[in-house]
């Protein structure tokens, strides 16, 4: 029998998955997982508070022989994904694998995903590499904003998807990768710091994977495919756009000080003008109370902007 192939080989390779309130969907992943032809070393789960049945499911699942060790966190309150990875990825650099998978609960590595990537790091040891990952599949088709570059220094809207005839090379080397599937060095990790439990969710992979870009490469392997499970309806604004504008705005201004006034002055403007545009005036506030926090160093959770917070846009202005 091929070693690689046989269940008593396990990989390089630790997984941490943050999970609220998605059951059905975690058990779909944590199925994924176990039917890697090359297994995990672990999978550390971090329930963040679910109310859902996820307690339950996991204090059972942990006990199912899967080949791999299994380590289950389960937080007192919803520390919002930043936290839920903080702590999983504090967890992780205790243990013996010197990779560290990241992924949602709503993402799902094809059956070759961990073998693949463990191939390539094998032959690839003398390497300064921070991160490997695949390709992420949304709805059927690649989502290559989950692999991007940089657009420009110079402006809130930072970076943008990868260019997508990149798809069709062997590899290649965002500038920042998101958290569906990526594969970290635990000594990089070490080196650069866990992600920022303070941004609570959104943003806060761009800021890590930025950080790990500086002592390593990123390379993106499109063979291997994680599989995205998200909601095709992306009309409403939501709780989750407060961050992503407050925690872009923090980037730069913990990376790129120099060029952060003229990024919050030059969103400043577009925001008061963004009316002209259609944009609600909830919307407007939203917008200004990010701008507020970044320059004040307001972080974690917003007691106004709380998971489930939303509003519906304008239908005819939807830009």
């Amino acid at each position: 029998m091929d070693k690689e192939n046989s269940r008593e080989y396990r990989s390089d390779i630790g997984c941490v998955i943050v999970t609220f309130n998605r059951l059905n969907k975690l058990k779909k992943t944590l199925s994924y997982y176990a039917n890697q032809l090359l297994l995990p070393q672990y999978v550390i789960v971090v329930d963040n508070a679910s109310s859902d049945g996820t307690k339950e499911y996991l204090d059972a699942w942990q006990k199912q022989d899967n080949g791999f060790q299994k380590i289950i966190v389960h937080s007192d309150e919803n520390l919002g994904g930043s936290g839920g990875f903080y702590l999983g990825e504090r967890i992780a650099l205790n243990q013996n694998a010197d990779w560290i998978m990241i992924a949602d609960d709503d993402a799902y590595p094809d059956a070759n995903y961990i073998k693949g990537i463990q191939k390539y790091i094998n032959t690839h040891k003398n390497d300064n590499i921070s991160i490997v990952c695949g390709r992420v599949d949304e709805n059927g088709t690649c989502e290559n904003i989950h692999r991007s570059q940089w657009k420009s220094k110079w402006d809130c809207d930072f970076h943008i998807p990868i260019r997508k005839e990149n798809y069709n090379k062997a590899e290649f080397y965002p500038d920042f990768v998101s958290y569906v599937g990526i594969v970290i060095n635990r000594g990089k990790m070490q080196l650069v710091g866990l992600v920022d439990k303070e941004n609570f969710i959104w943003c806060d992979d761009t800021e890590h994977t930025y950080r790990l870009s500086c002592v390593g490469k990123l390379i993106c392997l499109p063979t291997f495919r994680m599989y995205h499970d998200v909601d095709l309806n992306n009309s409403q604004l939501s709780w989750k756009s407060y961050y992503g504008m407050r925690n872009d705005l923090i980037f730069f201004k913990k990376h790129f000080p120099i060029h952060y006034p003229f990024v919050l002055f030059k969103l400043f403007v577009k925001t008061l003008l963004s009316p002209l545009k259609g944009r609600s005036m909830i919307e407007l506030r939203m917008r200004l109370v990010a701008m507020k926090d970044s320059f004040v160093g307001n972080m974690g959770k917003n007691k106004l902007y709380k998971p489930g917070w939303k509003f519906q846009r304008n239908k005819k202005n939807n830009n």
